[in-house]
This record gives structure tokens, C-alpha cells and sequence, in this order.
């Protein structure tokens, strides 16, 4: 009986995957459950489709369904699911992305997360972010108990396995993202917090780059974007102005450094204005994020201009991904180690499960057995008498609980780990 009690183990484990190794980045957004929609959705999922346990991870480039039942994933079974989650969509178009999409049975979902969890699966091999998104998925799902020990410890441990990943390998070791890259690139260039900067544009690579500059020091930053008001929340950070891109050519501050990024499809620096703007004769570094190119081709081939565009980032960023594909075999290797040892946890806990009943029953038999089967003798025997069947009793109970327990979770155990 307790044997079959501890059928509920990894090998009930599920995980349904749309990620950005097989659809595009549209669809995968087409699966976001609107957060207030997410409770209703998630309990209703988990009652229809009779899941001991429930969690659901959506990012910009993956979405994950974990889950806990004893039948195997297949197709059929990802269409009935993503259909009743997701009711907005036509048949046709689950049933596509339901043939398309990754399924994991047992064992393999354990793997599957772990490498999720240390970005190995990521669309930027290395980012760590995607371990406070499957954290936060975790415990939202949590509160709203959808989950239990199984989710619990596979969460726990792949968060584990991808700091350990972190910490001991080189997978992160190298910056990819632009903005990091043009970072790095510009520091060699400009490692005095005096350096004169120019800030041209307000959207999320210039912004970040700001970031970068306040956290490290540097302070004489000027910005400029086409419209002021998200030029101000930088400007703050340096106790600067917000000002107009059409003011960009009366700037006589005589920067060092200019970094350009917006929205814009054409040229906003061109060599009449860069040259306005250089009041002094000396070694400038511009950089154009821009794509199309905000700045004038022209400027590269000046002698006194080093000149970064997105096509020296991103060769330095597919440089860097080399690099942190090299430490993929060591990755591996943790995440194996760690899906073992998970494996091992896993059984232990679901053989304590099974065998938390043990001390209750047998306190059951000793009540029985005093107040019902041996209670006329028990009541002709002297005090003294009484006490000492009382701490013999107890004495046995104690060992009839501790001893066959560890014996049976010793062979259960070996019996599990056979299979």
C-alpha cells in the first residue's frame, strides 16, 4: 500500500512550452493571460483537466505551462489545454501551434526548467533575468494555491542549479546586450568622469545607457530628444536640461563623447552640424544604436573620430555569445548533477508523503488496544502496574514508529530508484 502511494513522483511532472526555438515572438505573445484573467483561467484549467498542481510563466519570448498529472503530455492533450485556456482562438490556429509546440513527461520537464532557469534556452543565452521571472510566476501562482510540493521543489532547485550555473561557469561572464556593449566600448574610450557626453534621444537604449553613466559617476551629460518630456526623468539624474533636437547644433559645449539613439528613419547629425559642434580640435568617440543610422556615414572616416555603430555591437555581441557558448559543456554538466540530485529529493519527499500516516496509525492501535480491547484487565491491575504497561507501551510505540519507518523508507527508496 505505501508503495503504491509513492506513485506520485517526478515521473508526474508535465510542462507545455511555447518559446521562441519554434514560433515567432508575436505568437508567443497572442498566449499571455491578462493578469487580473490569470486566476480564473488558472483554477478553472487546473479543475477541468484534474491537476494536482498548476503554474504558468509568460514572457516577451516563452510561455510555460507546468503541471502535475499522471496521464502523458501529447497533442491531443496540448490542444484541449490551449483551447481552454486560451478561448480567443479559433481551432485551427491551436491545433497548429499544439503540434508545434515542446511537451515534457516526467524526468524531462525537471530538465527542461532547469535549463530555462539558467538561460541555456534563453533568446539571449547567459541573461539572468529569466530566473526572478520563473521565481515571480512561482509564488504568484502560490498565492493563488495553484501549486504544492512538487512545484515547490522544482522551483526551488532550478533557481539552485542556475546560480550555481551563474557562480561556476562562464555563461554570463561577457556582456551581449547592446547596451551593455556600447557601455563597455565606450569606458575603454572615456574612463574620466569628466568626459563630456551629448545624449541624443530618449527611448529605452538611451535611457539604459544614462543609467549606466549615473551609476559609474560620470555627470556632465547634456540630453536632447524631439520631445521633452522623457528627456526630463534622465536630465534629472545629472542636474542637467532637456533639450530640443533642433537645438543640437548650437551646442558649443565641446563634448568628447556623442551617443545617438531614436526612433527616427533619418539622418539627424550630418558633418555641417557635427563640425558646428566641434568648438576644439580633438579625439572624439561618437556612437550611432540607431537603426537606420542617425548619423552621417561621413563622421566615421574623420581622423579624430572613433566611430561605433550597430554593426561593430553587434559583432561584438556575437563575439561574446561565442564565448559564452563555449561554457555550454560545463552547464551541461551542473544541470545534470542537479537533476539528479533533484531525482533523489523528489522520491524522499514523496516517500515521506506516503508514510506521514505511519505515527497516527499506530497511535490509533494503542488507543484502541487500551481503551477497548484490554481494558477490563488493565482496570484490575494496582496503580504502580498501570504506569509501568503504560511507559512499556509508550516505550514500543516510540520504536514501532522510528525503526520500521527508516527501514521502510530505506527500501522504498531502493525499490524507487530501480525503476
Amino acid at each position: 500500500m505505501l508503495l503504491a502511494r509513492t506513485s506520485h513522483t517526478v515521473n508526474n511532472l508535465r510542462a507545455i512550452s511555447l518559446n521562441h526555438h519554434h514560433f515567432p515572438l508575436e505568437t508567443i505573445g497572442s498566449f499571455a493571460i491578462p493578469h487580473e484573467e490569470l486566476k480564473a483561467r488558472l483554477d478553472a484549467a487546473k479543475e477541468e483537466f484534474e491537476m494536482s498542481e498548476l503554474m504558468y510563466l509568460g514572457t516577451c519570448n516563452r510561455v510555460e505551462v507546468v503541471f502535475n498529472v499522471p496521464e502523458e503530455v501529447c497533442s491531443n492533450f496540448t490542444h484541449r489545454l490551449l483551447s481552454f485556456l486560451f478561448p480567443e482562438h479559433d481551432t485551427s490556429f491551436i491545433k497548429g501551434v499544439s503540434q508545434k509546440a515542446q511537451r515534457f513527461n516526467g524526468e524531462e520537464t525537471a530538465d527542461h526548467i532547469f535549463r530555462v532557469a539558467a538561460s541555456l534556452d534563453s533568446l539571449i543565452i547567459g541573461e539572468r533575468e529569466i530566473i526572478t521571472q520563473l521565481r515571480n510566476a512561482y509564488e504568484e501562482c502560490e498565492k493563488m494555491d495553484l501549486t504544492g510540493d512538487s512545484l515547490r521543489l522544482l522551483n526551488q532547485h532550478a533557481i539552485r542549479i542556475a546560480k550555481d550555473v551563474y557562480t561556476h561557469t562562464n555563461l554570463s561572464k561577457k556582456p551581449v546586450s547592446i547596451v551593455s556593449i556600447a557601455w563597455k566600448l565606450f569606458q575603454d574610450k572615456h574612463p574620466n568622469l569628466n568626459t563630456k557626453i551629448v545624449l541624443v534621444g530618449a527611448g529605452q537604449i538611451i535611457t539604459n545607457f544614462a543609467k549606466f553613466l549615473a551609476e559609474n559617476g560620470y555627470s556632465n551629460v547634456s540630453i536632447y530628444n524631439r520631445t521633452l518630456e522623457n528627456a526630463l526623468s534622465i536630465a534629472k539624474s545629472f542636474n542637467s536640461e532637456a533639450l530640443l533636437i533642433s537645438e543640437l547644433q548650437n551646442d558649443k559645449s565641446d563634448f568628447d563623447a556623442l551617443v545617438v539613439c531614436t526612433g527616427s528613419t533619418e539622418i539627424l547629425v550630418n558633418k555641417d552640424m557635427f563640425n558646428q559642434m566641434c568648438v576644439s580640435k580633438k579625439h572624439r568617440t561618437v556612437i550611432d544604436l540607431a537603426l537606420p543610422a542617425n548619423v552621417a556615414i561621413e563622421i566615421a572616416k574623420e581622423e579624430d573620430v572613433d566611430f561605433i555603430d550597430m554593426l561593430a555591437v553587434q559583432r561584438e555581441v556575437q563575439k561574446n555569445i561565442s564565448y559564452r557558448e563555449e561554457a555550454l559543456n560545463d552547464c551541461v554538466a551542473i544541470i545534470e548533477k542537479g537533476k539528479n540530485e533533484f531525482k533523489k529529493l523528489f522520491q524522499e519527499r514523496s516517500i515521506a508523503r506516503a508514510m506521514s500516516e505511519i505515527p497516527n496509525a499506530i497511535k490509533e492501535i494503542r488507543q484502541t488496544a487500551v481503551e477497548s480491547v484490554f481494558s477490563k484487565e488493565l482496570a484490575q491491575l494496582s496503580e504502580h502496574d498501570r504506569e509501568l504497561v503504560d511507559k512499556i507501551i509508550s516505550y514500543m510505540e516510540k520504536k514501532y514508529i522510528s525503526v520500521p519507518m527508516k527501514l521502510a523508507k530505506s527500501v522504498l527508496l531502493d525499490e524507487v530508484q530501480k525503476h
